[in-house]
C-alpha cells in the first residue's frame, strides 16, 4: 500500500549531509539532523530549504550523552553512519584499525539506543568496509548481533559508488534493519558490469566538465613547493608513484615498491572513475587533476556526488574534509529508493539485486592484480633481453670519489675500486673500532651486482647504533634518489626490503648495542612478541622495571617499538619492532600512554 505522507526520518551522524540529500531526493522528509562536528552541523543548516528539508530540525549534540526526549515522535526511518576511522585502511596501514578498541568503534552503540527509543519501520547503517574485518571480524559480529536483538531482521551488502554513477570507487557496507518476512534486496548497479545493459562508467572528465575554474581555485589547486612535486608531471594519468619503481622499470627508481599508500602522487584518468576521495589529504595526496594541480573544492563535490549548490560551511580545508567523510549522495539515493520502495510501499523503477547475486568487483580486484604482475615480469624481461644478465641497476653513484672527509657529521667515505663502500664514524675523538655494520645493497631486483657497504664506528659513544645507521640512511640519500633508508626497506606492514644486514660486529657490551643486534634480523621485525619477553631480554640491562619506561627508553634511541600503548589495534601483552634500524632523525618519534592506563 503507497504511503499517503512523505517518509519521516531522522538523520544520525548527518556528517556534511550525504545520506540526507539522497533520502530527501527520495521522496523521504529529514525531520531531525545531529553531529558532534560544528562545521557539519553548519553545513547542515546552510543548505535547509535548497538541498536539505527547510523544517529540519539541526542539533550539534554528543550521540553519546544526548537527551532522547527531543527526538521527534513517529519516526519511520532512521539513516546514519558512524565515524569511520577505526575500522579504515590508513588504520590497518599504521599498524592495524583498532575497530572497537576505539572509542568511535563503539558508537554504533548509542544508535542502537536511538532505534530502540524510537522504533522506526527501518533504519540505515553505513560505514566502510574495513568494518568486516576488525578484531577477526568480532567487531562486525557485536554490530549485527546488537541490532538484531533489537527485534530487526538485518541485511546488509558492499557497495560501490562507482555503480551508481559517482565517479569514483568508494565502496561502504550498507546494513538495512527491517520487518519485512521476505529478504530486504539492494539496487542493482546502474552503471558498470554488473549493471543491466553493462552502463560504461562516468568518469571524472564527463563529472567535472563546465565546471568554473577562477583565480581563487588556479590560487588553491597549485600543487609545488615541495621535494617531490616537481614529480607530478611526469606521472601518467591514471598511476601514481609507482611509476617511479624499479619494478615499472622507471630508470633511476625514486621510490621502493609498496613503501607508499596508493594515493600518493596519484594523477586522476580523466577517462575513468577515481580512487577513494578522502578526508584530509596530505601534500601529495591524491586524486589529483591530471592538469599537475589539486583538485578544486567543485570538483570534489561532483566527484562525492554533490549537487553543485550544496554549500560547505568553512575553509577549504574544513570542505573537503566534510566532503571526504560524507557518505556519497548518489548511491544513497539509490538505497533510499529500494526502501521506500520494499518497506513503505512507494514503487521505484529500479532493478534488485537478488540475496545470491555477486557483484564483480572483488574479481576485478584479482584481474587487476594478475594484470599487474604480468607488467613487471614484462619490464624484467625486457631487462634481461636489453642487458643479457641483470636487471637495469638502481643507480647508487659514487657517495665520494675516491674518498672525502664529512667534517660536520664525523664520518669518512671510501669508495673502493671493486665498487665496496666504508664509512668511517667517529662516534668519539679515537681511532678504537667498537662496532662495524656490514650491508649488501642489491642494485637489481634479481638480486645481482650488489654493493657491499661497511660502516666502522670509532668510539664508545651511547648514540654509536643511531650514528651508524645515520650514516646508512645519508649514503642512501647522497647515492641515490631514494629519499631514505625506509625507501630500501618499504612499509613495516609489506616490507620489500632491497639491502640485508651480513654482520654486526661489535665489541662494546653497551645493551642498546646488543639490542640492535637482535633487532638486525629481519625475523625479529613486524612480528608480535610478549611484553615479558621484552622485560626478560632487556629489563635488567637498561635498568627498567616496566615494559612502558623500557618501550620509551628504547624508543629514545629511535627504534620503532609499538604496543597497544602506541596503537589501540595492537593486542594487550605484546609488542613488535617494526624496522630492523634505528629511523632516521627527521622522523618523528612520540611515546604516549593513554591516561587510563597509566
Amino acid at each position: 500500500m503507497e504511503t499517503t505522507h512523505k517518509i519521516r526520518t531522522i538523520s544520525l551522524f548527518s556528517g556534511g549531509g550525504g545520506l540526507d540529500i539522497g533520502f530527501e531526493q527520495a521522496g523521504f522528509e529529514i525531520l531531525f539532523a545531529t553531529d558532534f562536528n560544528h562545521e557539519c552541523c553548519e553545513t547542515l543548516k546552510l543548505n535547509r530549504g535548497n538541498t536539505l528539508s527547510n523544517s529540519c530540525t539541526v542539533v550539534e549534540q554528543d550521540i553519546t550523552t544526548m537527551d532522547l526526549g527531543i527526538l521527534p515522535e513517529n519516526v519511520d526511518m532512521i539513516i546514519g553512519g558512524p565515524p569511520c576511522q577505526s575500522f579504515s585502511a590508513s588504520g590497518r596501514r599504521a599498524g592495524g584499525a583498532a575497530g572497537q578498541l576505539d572509542q568511535r568503534g563503539n558508537l554504533f552503540k548509542s544508535y542502537c539506543k536511538v532505534v530502540e527509543h524510537v522504533r522506526p519501520k527501518a533504519f540505515l547503517f553505513e560505514n566502510v568496509r574495513g568494518i568486516l574485518g576488525t578484531n577477526k571480524g568480532q567487531d562486525f559480529r557485536n554490530i549485527i548481533d546488537s541490532f538484531a536483538a533489537l527485534g530487526y531482521k538485518i541485511e546488509f551488502r558492499i557497495l560501490d559508488a562507482e555503480d551508481y554513477g559517482a565517479p569514483q570507487q568508494r565502496e561502504r557496507m550498507f546494513i538495512v534493519g527491517h520487518k519485512l518476512d521476505k529478504p530486504f534486496l539492494y539496487p542493482r548497479p546502474v552503471y558498470g558490469p554488473d549493471s543491466e545493459n553493462n552502463t560504461p562508467y562516468v568518469s571524472v572528465a564527463e563529472a567535472i566538465r563546465n565546471l568554473p575554474f577562477t583565480e581563487e581555485d588556479k590560487k588553491d589547486t597549485i600543487f609545488d613547493g615541495g621535494k617531490y612535486s616537481h614529480l607530478l608531471p611526469l606521472v601518467p594519468p591514471g598511476s601514481n608513484y609507482l611509476h617511479f619503481t624499479a619494478k615499472r622499470g622507471y630508470p633511476e627508481p625514486i621510490f621502493a615498491y609498496r613503501s607508499r599508500f596508493s594515493d600518493f602522487l596519484y594523477k586522476a584518468n580523466p577517462d575513468t572513475p577515481t580512487k577513494t576521495l578522502i578526508a584530509s589529504p596530505g601534500k601529495y595526496t591524491g586524486p589529483l587533476h591530471w592538469d599537475n594541480r589539486y583538485l578544486t573544492v567543485g570538483e570534489y563535490k561532483r566527484i562525492q556526488g554533490f549537487p553543485d549548490n550544496h554549500l560547505f560551511y568553512g575553509d577549504r580545508t574544513a570542505q573537503i574534509r566534510q566532503i571526504g567523510n560524507s557518505v556519497c549522495p548518489k548511491i544513497a539515493y539509490y538505497m533510499a529508493l529500494s526502501i521506500r520502495d520494499q518497506i513503505f510501499g512507494v514503487p521505484s523503477n529500479i532493478e534488485y539485486l537478488q540475496p545470491d547475486d555477486a557483484l564483480s568487483f572483488d574479481k576485478r580486484k584479482g584481474q587487476k592484480a594478475q594484470k599487474t604482475k604480468a607488467i613487471h615480469k614484462a619490464v624484467l624481461e625486457k631487462s634481461y633481453d636489453q642487458h643479457n644478465s641483470a636487471f637495469t641497476p638502481i643507480p647508487f653513484r659514487a657517495y665520494v670519489t675516491p674518498s672525502s672527509v664529512d667534517k660536520d657529521n664525523n664520518l669518512k667515505a671510501v669508495v673502493h675500486k671493486d665498487g665496496s663502500v666504508r664509512i668511517d664514524v667517529f662516534a668519539e675523538d679515537v681511532t678504537d673500532v667498537q662496532a662495524e655494520l656490514n650491508l649488501i645493497v642489491y642494485g637489481t631486483i634479481t638480486k645481482e651486482n650488489p654493493i657491499k657497504l661497511s660502516v666502522v664506528l670509532h668510539g664508545n659513544g651511547e648514540q654509536g647504533v643511531q650514528t651508524m645507521w645515520n650514516a646508512v640512511d645519508m649514503w642512501v640519500k647522497k647515492t641515490s634518489n631514494f629519499n631514505s633508508l625506509l625507501e630500501l626497506y618499504g612499509h613495516f606492514t609489506e616490507p620489500h626490503p632491497i639491502f640485508e644486514v651480513q654482520s654486526f660486529k661489535r665489541k662494546s657490551d653497551l645493551p642498546i648495542f646488543k639490542f640492535a643486534e637482535h633487532c638486525m634480523n629481519f625475523d625479529n621485525c613486524s612480528v608480535y612478541f610478549s611484553k615479558n619477553l621484552l622485560m626478560e631480554m632487556w629489563g635488567d640491562s637498561f635498568k627498567q622495571t616496566g615494559f612502558v619506561e623500557l618501550a620509551r627508553t628504547l624508543r629514545g634511541y629511535r627504534f620503532d617499538i609499538r604496543s597497544h600503548e602506541t596503537n589501540i589495534a595492537i593486542p594487550q601483552g605484546v609488542y613488535m619492532v617494526a624496522y630492523p634500524f634505528t629511523l632516521p632523525y627527521d622522523k618523528q618519534m612520540n611515546f604516549f600512554v593513554r591516561e587510563e592506563e597509566t
